[in-house]
C-alpha cells in the first residue's frame, strides 16, 4: 500500500505484539522531541495514549522512506472521534510515537474499508 511517498507492508509479528499488550497500554517512550512534534499536529501525549487504548488497526510497516529503525503506521480514532494516523517505532519493548496527525485522504479511505469488514 502506498500513501504519497510512504509505502507500507503487512507485518503480522508486530500486529500480534500489539494485540498482546494489555489495556490500558502504558508502555510508551516519551521525551521533549516527540511530545512537541505531535503538539504541532494538534495531538497531545494523552490523546495519543487514549488513541492506543481505543480501536485501531495496523496499516503496516513503513518500508519507504527507509529509516534506521523500523516504523509502523496505525490508523484509528481518539475519544473525540478524530481520525488519526500514528507513526511509531519500538524501543526497549516500548512504543515510541514518532508522529501522530490527522489521517490523509488515502488513509481515511483505507480506515473506512477496514472498519466495514
Amino acid at each position: 500500500i502506498s500513501y504519497y511517498s510512504m509505502k507500507v507492508i503487512d507485518d503480522f509479528n508486530i500486529a500480534s505484539w500489539l494485540i498482546s499488550l494489555e489495556l490500558p497500554i502504558q508502555n510508551f517512550e516519551w521525551d521533549h522531541g516527540n511530545v512537541s512534534k505531535n503538539l504541532k499536529h494538534g495531538v497531545s501525549k494523552d490523546e495519543i495514549e487514549e488513541f492506543l487504548n481505543n480501536d485501531f488497526f495496523l496499516a503496516g510497516q513503513i518500508v519507504n522512506p527507509e529509516h534506521d529503525e523500523k516504523r509502523w503506521l496505525l490508523l484509528g480514532t481518539d475519544k473525540k472521534l478524530r481520525k488519526l494516523a500514528l507513526i511509531f517505532t519500538i524501543r526497549d519493548g516500548k512504543i515510541r510515537p514518532i508522529s501522530c496527525r490527522p489521517m490523509r485522504k488515502e488513509e481515511k479511505t483505507l480506515y473506512e474499508e477496514k472498519k466495514e469488514r
